[in-house]
This record gives C-alpha cells, sequence and structure tokens, in this order.
C-alpha cells in the first residue's frame, strides 16, 4: 500500500512515524478501539502520487472509537509513560521532539451534547485524552487492517492498526477544509494549502469505483451518512471549478504547475457524476 522511496522523504514525516510507532506501542492495549486517519493514511493509500511535492506531515492522527473502548490501562497516563506531554489543545500530545499526536473522538461518541465542548468525554480516561472532531464518522466503519512500519534505518518496528479507508479519508479532509472556510475571515492562518493537496492525492490516486464502494458502505451508519453528505456538498460548492476555493487552495500548494485547478475541478466532477 505505501509505495514510497524512503530516502526521498521528508525529515519531518520520518519523525512523525516514528512518533505514530511510539504512541500505538503506549496504547498497544488499545489498538482495537484506533484508526489511523489524517495524512499519514492519506500517504499509505497514494504513495507520492504523481506530484513534484514531498510528502510532509508533521503529526500524527488517531481516531479513537469508543465502542467497547477498555477502561483501563488509562490512556493519558500511558501516553505520558511514554514521554508524550498534553498540548494547549484537548487530545493533542507532543513527544519529546515536538511531535504530536492526536486523538480524537467524532461527536456521537463524545459524552457530551454540548455544542462548544471540544474535550471528549470517555471516562475513566482523563478528560483532555481526545477532541471532538466531526468527519472521521465513516473512518469507523470504512476502514482495513495494514501493517505500519517505521521509515528509519535501523527501526524494525512494526504495529498492526486500522486504517481508514480512502472515502473516509476524502470525507474527512473535505470536513475539515470546510470548517476551516467558514472561519477564514477571522482565523485565516488555520486554513491550510496542504489539506486540498492531500485531497488531490486521493483524487489523483484512488479510482472513482473505490470512492463510490466506500460512500456506499457509509450508508450503513446514520452519522457517517450524514457527515459524507456534507462532504459531498463542500466539494460541490467549492471543489468542481478551478475557481472553487479548495480547487485554488490545492493549486497554490503546487506553485508553478497551472494545472492542479483544472485537474482537481475535473476529478471532482468525476466523482459527483459518479455518486
Amino acid at each position: 500500500m505505501e509505495d514510497v522511496i524512503v530516502n526521498e522523504l521528508a525529515p519531518e514525516y520520518v519523525a512523525a512515524r516514528t512518533v505514530l510507532l511510539d504512541a500505538l506501542t503506549a496504547l498497544e492495549d488499545h489498538l482495537d478501539s484506533l484508526v489511523l486517519v489524517g495524512a499519514q493514511a492519506v500517504y499509505l493509500h497514494t504513495g507520492s502520487a504523481d506530484l513534484n511535492v514531498p510528502l510532509m506531515t508533521t503529526d500524527a492522527d488517531l481516531a479513537v472509537n469508543t465502542h467497547g473502548l477498555a477502561e483501563a490501562p488509562e490512556i493519558g497516563a500511558m501516553m505520558r509513560a511514554a514521554g508524550f506531554t498534553p498540548g494547549p489543545n484537548p487530545g493533542h500530545w507532543v513527544a519529546s521532539n515536538d511531535v504530536a499526536v492526536d486523538l480524537m473522538v467524532v461527536p456521537h461518541q463524545s459524552g457530551t451534547t454540548k455544542a462548544s465542548a471540544r474535550a471528549a468525554r470517555i471516562s475513566p480516561h482523563e478528560k483532555l485524552t481526545a477532541r471532538i472532531a466531526h468527519g472521521l464518522e465513516p473512518a469507523l466503519l470504512d476502514h482495513a487492517v495494514v501493517d505500519i512500519t517505521s521509515l528509519e534505518p535501523g527501526d524494525d518496528r512494526r504495529c498492526t492498526l486500522r486504517i481508514a479507508g480512502p472515502a473516509a479519508l476524502l470525507t474527512a479532509k473535505a470536513i475539515k477544509i470546510g470548517e476551516r472556510l467558514e472561519q477564514a475571515d477571522r482565523q485565516p492562518d488555520r486554513l491550510k494549502e496542504k489539506d486540498a493537496l492531500d485531497t488531490f492525492r486521493l483524487l489523483q490516486a484512488v479510482e472513482v469505483s473505490d470512492f463510490v464502494s466506500g460512500f456506499e458502505k457509509h450508508r450503513e451508519d446514520e452519522h457517517a451518512a450524514s457527515a459524507t453528505a456534507d462532504a459531498l456538498v463542500i466539494l460541490r460548492e467549492h471543489g468542481q471549478t478551478p475557481q472553487g476555493r479548495v480547487a485554488q487552495l490545492a493549486s497554490a500548494a503546487v506553485p508553478g504547475d497551472p494545472t492542479v485547478g483544472p485537474a482537481f475541478a475535473a476529478l471532482v466532477q468525476e466523482l459527483l457524476r459518479a455518486v
């Protein structure tokens, strides 16, 4: 699944994988409740794709499925024992090299209905263990089990973990971008070109039929289906023309390549026709 040349990887990405494995080792007793999401999951599906832009991420993202999550060992204690410290935001765990692992819980499993709540309540795990994140609902049912390996020479660690499927990742990325588009006027620094580029990588590398199969699976759960519907609205409104804001963000991430915006829009149009 991961088709990359290790010596061509950005050192930040190599470090992020190492820290991910550190966290997975610490959370060994909870692996059945974890799903890899975010850029590292995207790259496992896409490899380097056909872009002259290195794979780049400086963190690791894990969705926590609280259904069946064991009460012990306590997650916060295990993360601290592995050298992680809580960051300024719920669920943000920072390693000694400043690389972070984000633990996230979907709203309907968060233990609270308070709209302004950011921290999930997954007692007896400590209050700030994980943050609430909409968009990851499909990942809880649309995933595959893979081996995660280190990218560091001499580090032969291997961990078997669930990884979100392409349709689940596309949903999560689109919703993340949509939320940040809404916040752009007051928090412009949160709108990241990289999120749009990761979306483009998925659209380039994954067959439309695979996305369609994933979206059909999402319909098995009302929360996953709702998230997917939200994501498709965002792509329809902001991604199916080269002038759309998501297409423009992807284009800005690959300066000097005028084909990215039109290609992004064409791929979104093809996907929307299929679904």
